[in-house]
C-alpha cells in the first residue's frame, strides 16, 4: 500500500471504519513508514482535541444549573406547603415520596433541556448546511490551495483598510474573523476583504513583513480543507500543516472549526511560525 493511498484512508482507519483486511494493510504500512505514522499520530491528536471540545460545549451552563436548582427549590416548597395541610398519617407516607418526586423532576428537566439543545443544534446544522451542500461537494483541497497561492501572487484590491471593520467580514465567511496580531514579526496591515475559493468564501487579510507580502486567510474548515495536501508539523506545541506550491510557502492550522492559512514569499519555517502565532 502506497503512502498516497494510506493518506486517503487515515481518517477512516482512526475511526475504525475500514474493513479488517484494509485495517491490517494500513497498520502494516504505518509500522514501516515513519512519515505516515507521524501523520496518523497528528490526525489522531487533532480528532481528540475536537472530541474534547465537543464534550466541553455540551456541558450544562452555570445559568442552566442555577435555573434547575431554583425550580427544584420552588417545587420542594410547594410540596411541603401542600403537605402541611395533610393529616399526620398521610404526611408520613407523602414525605417518603418527596425525594423520588424531586429526583424525577430533576431527571425530566435535564432530559428536556438536553433534547431541546440537541434539537436546536440540529436545526442550526441543517440551516447552516442546506445552502452550502453544493459547496461542500465542489470543494477540493488541492484546488483550494492553488487558489490561495493565486490570490497571494495576484491579490484583489482591498475591500477594507480600516482594521476595525474586519469583523464585518464574518457574515460572508460564516466563521469569526478577527485581525491577527503579528506585530512581533514587524508585520504591517494593508487591507482585506472576502474572496471566493472554489465556490466557497474566505477572508483575505494582507500584510507586509520586511517588504515582503504575507497573505492570511480565514475560512470555515467544513468548506475548505488543506490537511490532506500539506505536511503535518508541530510549532510551539500547536499542530500546523506546511507545504510549498510554485515557490511560495503555505502554512495552515485549525482551531474550533475555523481555519487559518498564510501564504508567503518566506521559507516554510517562517510561514509555520507565523500561522502558529495567529490567535
Amino acid at each position: 500500500m502506497t503512502c498516497r493511498r494510506v493518506a486517503t484512508l487515515t481518517d477512516a482507519f482512526l475511526d475504525g471504519e475500514l474493513p479488517p483486511d484494509q485495517m491490517l494493510e494500513v497498520e502494516d504500512h504505518l509500522g514501516m513508514c515513519e512519515s505516515c505514522r507521524e501523520r496518523a499520530r497528528f490526525d489522531a491528536s487533532l480528532q481528540q482535541e475536537v472530541q474534547d471540545a465537543a464534550v466541553r460545549a455540551a456541558a450544562p451552563s452555570r445559568d442552566f444549573e442555577a435555573r434547575l436548582a431554583s425550580a427544584l427549590r420552588a417545587e420542594r416548597e410547594r410540596i411541603l406547603d401542600n403537605d402541611s395541610l395533610r393529616p399526620a398519617s398521610a404526611r408520613r407516607k407523602w414525605t417518603a415520596t418527596v425525594p423520588l418526586a424531586l429526583a424525577s423532576a430533576a431527571t425530566l428537566a435535564f432530559v428536556g433541556w438536553l433534547n431541546t439543545r440537541m434539537r436546536n443544534e440540529g436545526q442550526k446544522d441543517v440551516a447552516a448546511s442546506e445552502p452550502r451542500k453544493p459547496v461542500e461537494a465542489a470543494s477540493n483541497p488541492e484546488q483550494d490551495l492553488e487558489e490561495f497561492v493565486s490570490y497571494h501572487t495576484t491579490p484583489p484590491a482591498p475591500q477594507i483598510t480600516d482594521s476595525s471593520m474586519v469583523p464585518r467580514l464574518e457574515p460572508e465567511v460564516g466563521v469569526p474573523v478577527r485581525l491577527p496580531s503579528l506585530k512581533q514579526y514587524g508585520a504591517q496591515w494593508q487591507g482585506g476583504g472576502v474572496i471566493p475559493v472554489h465556490n466557497n468564501r474566505a477572508a483575505i487579510l494582507r500584510y507586509e513583513v520586511s517588504n515582503r507580502p504575507v497573505t492570511v486567510y480565514v475560512y470555515d474548515t467544513r468548506q475548505v480543507r488543506l490537511r490532506g495536501v500539506l505536511e503535518p508539523r508541530v510549532v510551539h506545541d500547536k499542530p500546523v500543516h506546511v507545504g510549498v506550491r510554485h515557490g511560495y510557502s503555505i502554512a495552515a492550522r485549525e482551531q474550533r472549526g475555523v481555519g487559518y492559512a498564510v501564504a508567503t514569499d518566506l521559507d516554510d519555517n517562517e510561514s509555520a511560525e507565523l500561522v502558529s502565532a495567529i490567535y
